[in-house]
């Protein structure tokens, strides 16, 4: 059977990673301007003020998302470009800015797939305790709102937030923006940013909005490495506390009994109001999956170590586990019963550092190759299963700002020389572009 003639093929980026222009146009600083300052927080103590130039080099862009013939571009909206202060007030440039590229998308035949929140909240927002506080959900839904009306005729595909994980991982770890270690506040924070999402799809559908609505929810799979008892329980106790703890109350409609008991046990639990879980609940048209692996996990230290030394992996170090895509999409049917269509809004692989030159002057990526055909080889198996998969959107169109790796990871099918801002297909970039040609027929 393989992909149907109207299967959405894409690249992805998001605006924090590629945009720069950080203090042009009237935009505010996000929280990852001012965590990026720190010290020690970023590799190579960058920061994404300039990143891609995107915000000066849109048409660059769309040139090569045109070279690979793709669909559609997933991208994301700097909330603290459109709304400087977080609320309020509109920033025309800004605004202006977004116009522009959506209509060189659309002029370009490549639908604009939006996503509202990729991390990068408005450090306005954090100086008033940002996601923790509750009134993070109005604020949010404010600027969803005003996104709709604006763009709404013009983007047929939107996310209301990006791995919200990422929350979590920056208001309890402290690993991302805004850098806070608070285990009970992070829990607050990644409830509040699903109870907004939910505003945010009631926004859309009070806004009169012609397309569709979703959000972009990343599954790690936990593998347990020894079958044992303990690391049976680990497998339990990780996917509870990261990827169920969103995609059980958003496609479940509650958390579970298992999340639940043992936050209120560790005096983590956060604070849920009435109203909150249908919020979350609220029907969706598609649901956005980001899926780049599985995680193997064991309680014994020497067996992690020794199944991280063997078996198939990648020159980065990753695995190489292609059926993560097929398991992550059976998965999410077996356990909501889905019945909305599923995109595949992120999927890729990074080199570390530089990658190889050929002789022709290109960059040689195979691995990112091998990944690709082998993550598309089991979607097509998903596909052909007769789950409805929609689109498949590769991370990523550049090399960027890879968050706190800084420059060292790259995940771009094009090279971006960070001194000259110019962009250049690599080997997989050519790759999928004859793969999209073969499975249109083209």
């Amino acid at each position: 059977m393989g992909f149907k003639k109207d299967f959405i093929w894409g690249l992805a980026t998001s605006a924090g990673q590629v945009e720069g222009g950080a203090a042009d146009g009237g935009r505010g600083p996000s929280i990852w301007d001012v965590f990026s300052t720190v010290p020690g927080r970023i590799h190579g103590g960058v920061t994404p003020a300039v990143c891609c130039d995107s915000y000066h080099r849109f048409d660059r862009d769309v040139k090569n998302l045109s070279f690979v013939g793709v669909d559609s571009y997933r991208m994301s909206i700097s909330w603290s470009r459109v709304m400087p202060d977080g609320t309020g007030r509109l920033n025309d440039a800004g605004v202006d800015y977004y116009k522009r590229c959506f209509e060189a998308l659309n002029n370009a035949g490549i639908k604009p797939n939006v996503t509202l929140y990729h991390w990068d909240l408005p450090q306005a927002l954090e100086e008033k305790n940002g996601w923790v506080n509750r009134d993070v959900i109005g604020w949010f839904s404010e600027y969803a709102d005003k996104m709709f009306r604006i763009f709404g005729d013009v983007v047929p595909l939107w996310s209301t937030v990006n791995e919200p994980i990422a929350t979590y991982v920056g208001y309890a770890l402290g690993a991302f923006a805004p850098g806070r270690r608070n285990e009970k506040e992070g829990n607050q924070a990644r409830h509040n940013i699903l109870v907004a999402h939910g505003a945010a799809v009631d926004a859309f559908r009070a806004s009169g909005a012609k397309g569709d609505i979703g959000i972009v929810i990343d599954i790690w799979k936990r593998h347990a490495i020894r079958d044992t008892e303990e690391d049976r329980r680990l497998v339990i106790d990780q996917d509870e506390r990261n990827w169920k703890f969103y995609t059980d109350p958003v496609l479940g409609g509650s958390y579970s009994d298992y999340l639940l008991s043992h936050l209120q046990s560790e005096g983590t639990l956060m604070d849920i109001k009435d109203g909150d879980l249908p919020l979350m609940h609220r029907p969706i048209d598609f649901y956005g999956l980001n899926v780049y692996n599985r995680v193997p996990v064991s309680v014994d230290s020497r067996a992690a170590a020794d199944f991280s030394q063997g078996g198939n992996f990648l020159n980065n170090k990753t695995e190489y586990y292609p059926k993560a895509v097929y398991d992550a999409i059976r998965l999410v049917h077996e356990l909501y019963d889905l019945k909305i269509p599923v995109y595949i809004t992120e999927n890729g692989t990074y080199s570390i550092g530089e990658e190889a030159r050929g002789a022709d002057g290109v960059k040689e990526d195979g691995d990112r190759i091998r990944y690709l055909a082998g993550f598309l080889e089991w979607l097509e198996k998903a596909v052909d299963e007769g789950f409805d998969v929609r689109g498949y959107y590769l991370w990523s169109l550049m090399d960027n700002f890879e968050w706190t790796a800084g420059y060292n990871y790259r995940f771009g099918i094009f090279e971006t020389d960070f001194d000259t801002l110019e962009c250049r297909p690599k080997k997989s970039a050519y790759w999928y572009r004859d793969f999209i040609k073969k499975v249109k027929g083209q």
